[in-house]
């Protein structure tokens, strides 16, 4: 994943840098994630302080247009962004979805009904042996 930056604009107003970028990928879109570790490392700032705006590909294109935006600090951006975007740029912890898996696995190996053992007697009716055998 190779990160170019097309265009950057400071915003007094908002305090903030604003950036554009194009992404050239290879592979699979990148993850959010990746984008914005490799754009905190590239403009030497700090995780909490970037939100990435949005990314767009297009169909068949190997290619992604970004758009960031780095604050001066956490406060600031906390009262410009709307919620749902803080939400969606924080980083998702690893270990939890790790848990979720794994309790996911033991509730539907518990929920599997024990088969019966073979020397158990049966409580069916001759009538209903019969009809199994046949």
């Amino acid at each position: 994943m190779d990160i170019q930056i097309t265009k950057e604009r400071e915003n007094p107003l908002l305090d903030r840098k604003e950036i554009t970028f194009n992404i050239s990928n290879t592979g699979a879109t990148p993850s959010r994630d990746d984008v914005k570790n490799k754009l905190v490392a590239m403009l030497n700032s700090q995780y909490e302080l970037l939100v990435l705006g949005k990314l767009t590909t297009e169909y068949g294109a190997q290619g992604t247009i970004g758009y960031a935006k780095v604050y001066s600090d956490a406060a600031r951006a906390a009262e410009v962004e709307n919620k749902y975007i803080i939400e969606r740029n924080k980083p998702k912890p690893v270990e939890e979805v790790k848990e979720e898996e794994s309790s996911d696995e033991e509730t539907t190996e518990e929920a599997a009904p024990d088969e019966p053992a073979a020397n158990e007697a049966s409580e069916e009716s001759p009538e209903e042996a019969e009809d199994k055998e046949e």
